[in-house]
């Protein structure tokens, strides 16, 4: 929604003439950059025309400047394994059940998200590709890693964990949002399928 409308629907939530505060604050700030650099003495005489309302918009103008510039923290590195693999560890290696949780990276390989995808049973975890990319997408992502836990202590992987892995990597390729690696974790250690050569898939 263009700005202008934005401004209308504003004014009518609050009961006012969307369209005639809309002409009012285009007399004081015609370009859309004018709000952005607009000085003390001319933000107060636009707020005496309309005190209560025009205040409340150049509030929502400052709040949308600092939104616009928010981002995500960079949790971690993503280059070294060791940096993953223990940090996953900290994070889900102790827990009672299986949960796969996905780390977003960015165009660094800084992680600039940890979020846990699924959470399963004692020995298994039902996983969707599709809630996975969905949110790699939503975060405007470079790529993912996956991370899982096993309970049992067992680090190796099944061979179901090799082949979801190896699929989210074809998929992340096709669709250009890479998956970088695929961890296990336990309370005591991790393992790497990428540093184990397991995401390579023989056609």
């Amino acid at each position: 929604m263009a700005l202008n409308e934005q401004i209308k629907k504003f004014y009518t939530v609050l009961g006012q003439n969307g369209k005639d505060a809309l002409k009012e604050l285009r007399r004081h700030f015609p370009n859309d950059y004018n709000l952005n650099e607009m000085t003390h003495d001319a933000a107060e005489d636009f707020i005496a025309q309309n005190p209560t309302q025009n205040k409340a918009l150049l509030i929502g103008v400052e709040i949308g400047k600092h939104i616009a510039m928010a981002t995500r923290p960079k949790l971690l590195s993503a280059k070294f394994s060791e940096e993953i693999g223990y940090y996953a560890q900290r994070q889900i290696g102790h827990l009672p059940q299986e949960q796969l949780c996905v780390a977003l990276l960015d165009a660094q390989l800084s992680v600039i998200g940890w979020e846990t995808i699924f959470v399963g049973s004692l020995t298994h975890v039902q996983a969707s590709p599709r809630e996975i990319f969905q949110r790699a997408l939503h975060a405007n992502a470079l790529g993912f890693m996956i991370v899982h836990n096993h309970p049992s202590g067992n680090l190796k992987p099944s061979d179901a964990d090799v082949q979801f892995s190896q699929r989210l990597k074809l998929l992340g390729e096709q669709m250009t949002v890479p998956m970088l690696d695929s961890f296990i974790v336990t309370r005591d250690s991790y393992w790497s399928m990428s540093e184990n050569a397991q995401l390579k898939i023989i056609v």
